[in-house]
């Protein structure tokens, strides 16, 4: 079993924004197809999970991006387990170019979740027996928790729709990467870039469920946004959001 997997990627139309770049969202769901596959690969991926009435969740995401192909490129994925951190298996990404450099890198922190109770359980039982750990970082820090503003404005509301629901009947990670783009303007996806974005899923939403969005910028850096959502039925926070535009 290879504790690092590889996947290539073909960067399709659907796959790209008004620039011609390949999204953010498209990264996202290479990163979740990349991780499903190799899990699959070690056996202790949803099939094998589900029978003991397990799934995974991708709890936190961060991602520095350095630079974005563009439609018809092709995007090399390696991933590998990193390591167990508490409730967390670490997993960290590089996405690299036709040319062989790296474009993108990114950590990212799991949870097994027991779908009866609905809540975490310790990983050691499940994953450390198995020995398929890399001790490389792709990021060094562990995505830990958002420093968040207080100033912040009502922007719009999403329904969770058909389209938003995913294998465990939650809305699908990729589809909050896409509200919290929906949350800026056009204009400053032509004068800047993304350099760097994490995400903490909080609570799960489900099929009708209204978020609210909302969206601040920190008072030290202009260049710096925070984004999160609001389950307007519940009140509870769903996620919360930091992107720092160059």
């Amino acid at each position: 079993m290879s504790i690092v997997w590889e996947e290539t990627f073909k960067i399709h139309t659907y796959d790209v924004d008004f620039k011609n770049q390949v999204k953010i969202s498209s990264i996202f769901n290479y990163m979740q197809e990349s991780a499903t596959n190799h899990a699959n690969h070690l056996k202790i991926g949803y099939d094998n999970l589900s029978k003991e009435d397990l799934f995974w969740v991708l709890s936190r995401v961060k991602i520095e991006i350095i630079n974005l192909p563009k439609l018809g490129d092709k995007i090399r994925v390696e991933t590998w387990p990193k390591r167990i951190d508490k409730l967390f298996v670490l997993r960290d990404f590089k996405f690299y170019n036709s040319e062989n450099k790296i474009i993108a890198k990114a950590t990212t922190a799991w949870l097994i979740i027991d779908s009866k109770k609905m809540r975490p359980k310790r990983p050691k039982l499940y994953i450390e027996k198995l020995h398929h750990f890399k001790n490389e970082h792709s990021l060094y820090e562990v995505p830990d928790k958002i420093s968040w503003t207080d100033k912040t404005q009502f922007l719009f509301e999403k329904r969770v729709s058909y389209s938003d629901i995913d294998i465990n009947q939650h809305m699908n990670n990729v589809k909050y990467v896409e509200l919290i783009m929906d949350s800026f303007p056009q204009d400053i996806f032509k004068e800047k870039e993304i350099k760097e974005m994490q995400i903490n899923f909080i609570s799960e939403c489900k099929f009708e469920d209204i978020i609210h969005i909302f969206r601040g910028v920190f008072e030290n850096n202009i260049n710096s946004f925070y984004i999160e959502g609001i389950n307007n039925h519940s009140d509870k926070k769903v996620f919360q959001s930091y992107i720092q535009w160059n």
